[in-house]
């Protein structure tokens, strides 16, 4: 499924400007401006990811982009605070095995920094260290509260096919050929001439025939459909198509008459794990997220105003 970025509200933030000393206050927990930016550095490779460095143009239901990745930082500092508490009455502890991995994440992250950056947040490779070290405790207790999960292969079924409806160019090629003119100007010249063609065809003319005789000048070979070069409206009159069969579309651009010549399957059982390990992958999120919010309760949110305001991704 086509991946989109949501605007997480696991808590209430609530603004009050109260000395520059942190940025937001979780419960008891005061967190300063490096320990933030490191958790907003995470969240700009997130939306850049998805959306390029565009992203920043954008906004989510009036919601800037930047404010949106500030309060996604909040919530990802919720979560990790939530789990490290919870930790000692799980038994779960940092082990010297994990010591490695939590020095090449530090090490890894403090060269994001300009000398500047870590002077100017107060941050230094110990603090980073402690960042790092508290991810490193949230993923485990992730581990121990997601690793029983098993599969419903029937609810999973349901969602596979779903999920080859929706994105039927992930799965299959179609290979066509079109008759188009370009949208009329002024008038319905070309409009009246693709309809009168499309009923030609679909009494029983020749398409290529018909091709030839409405668009001399057009390509006359099959190809495979580009999903990216048409509307959404289009594809899905493309993709309701058997192989043989005809269909009319009328988009902004112009006019296309489209006959599907061949359906190939491209499906791989690569791609069929991938989605199985993304199924999964969700409902065991699903399933930490429902936990952790019921250990965070009523966590009390609050934003420094005087702080948080003067924060911005660059």
């Amino acid at each position: 499924m086509k991946r989109v970025i949501f605007i997480l509200m696991l808590a209430v933030l609530t603004g009050c400007s109260i000395g520059k000393d942190y940025v937001v206050k979780i419960g008891n927990d005061k967190i300063d401006r490096g320990e933030f930016m490191v958790y907003l550095i995470e969240q700009k490779k997130n939306f850049e990811q998805q959306g390029g460095s565009d992203i920043w143009l954008a906004d989510f239901d009036g919601v800037s982009a930047e404010e949106v990745a500030k309060q996604n930082a909040v919530n990802s500092i919720l979560m990790v605070k939530t789990a490290v508490k919870e930790a000692p009455s799980l038994n779960i502890a940092i082990e010297e095995a994990d010591k490695a991995l939590i020095d090449e994440q530090t090490d890894s992250l403090l060269a994001e920094f300009t000398p500047e950056q870590l002077s100017e947040y107060e941050l230094s490779r110990d603090k980073i260290y402690g960042i790092m070290e508290e991810g490193i405790l949230q993923q485990k207790v992730y581990s121990y509260v997601t690793d029983s999960y098993v599969i419903n292969e029937e609810e999973f079924a349901e969602y596979l096919a779903q999920y080859n409806e929706e994105n039927k160019s992930e799965f299959t090629d179609y290979v066509v050929k079109e008759i188009f003119l370009q949208a009329d100007t002024s008038g319905t010249e070309n409009l009246d001439k693709i309809r009168a063609a499309y009923e030609d065809i679909s009494k029983g003319a020749d398409f290529d025939s018909v091709l030839a005789r409405v668009s001399p000048k057009g390509n006359k070979d099959s190809f495979t459909l580009d999903p990216s070069l048409y509307t959404e409206n289009t594809l899905d009159k493309i993709y309701s198509l058997k192989k043989g069969q005809c269909t009319l579309s009328e988009d902004t651009d112009g006019y296309h008459i489209f006959k599907v010549i061949d359906v190939v399957d491209k499906s791989s059982e690569a791609l069929q794990k991938q989605i199985r390990e993304n199924y999964i992958n969700e409902k065991k999120q699903e399933i930490y997220q429902a936990q952790n919010e019921s250990w965070a309760g009523n966590t009390e949110i609050t934003k420094n105003d005087a702080v948080w305001n003067e924060i911005h991704i660059e």
